[in-house]
């Protein structure tokens, strides 16, 4: 009894068929291969001219964030600072703000702004 492997049945479209008493006819060429598939060029399908959503999670904790740093005391504008260089690049519309703390009189705040920045450009 030949089972073709997982790899073959997902590229080729394998199809087994148990016939009587456990004889197996293997019907190959089923769907078509992965040279001939045509890839959908962007910004086309059901979504293309789909107006922009609501703001995701992401961009909402980032505007939050930047509230703190704004208006926030020092507390508030390091331990959000830290949470900017902890999101990384996604936090990239965070520094004007956080550049205008690495100018802070409080050095913790400006120490936390120096990093998150750091961290952001990475």
């Amino acid at each position: 009894m030949v089972i073709p492997s997982a790899n073959q049945q997902s590229r080729r479209g394998w199809l087994a068929a148990t016939i009587g008493l456990g004889s197996t006819i293997l019907v190959a060429g089923i769907g078509c291969s992965s040279a001939t598939k045509k890839k959908k060029a962007r910004g086309t399908g059901p979504n293309a001219n789909r107006p922009k959503g609501p703001k995701t999670m992401g961009n909402l904790l980032v505007d939050s964030y930047i509230d703190d740093l704004k208006k926030g005391p020092a507390d508030k504008q390091i331990s959000a600072a830290q949470e900017l260089g902890n999101m990384g690049a996604s936090a990239k519309q965070a520094l004007p703000a956080l550049q205008r703390l690495v100018k802070d009189n409080n050095a913790k705040v400006r120490a936390a702004a120096q990093q998150a920045v750091k961290a952001i450009r990475k």
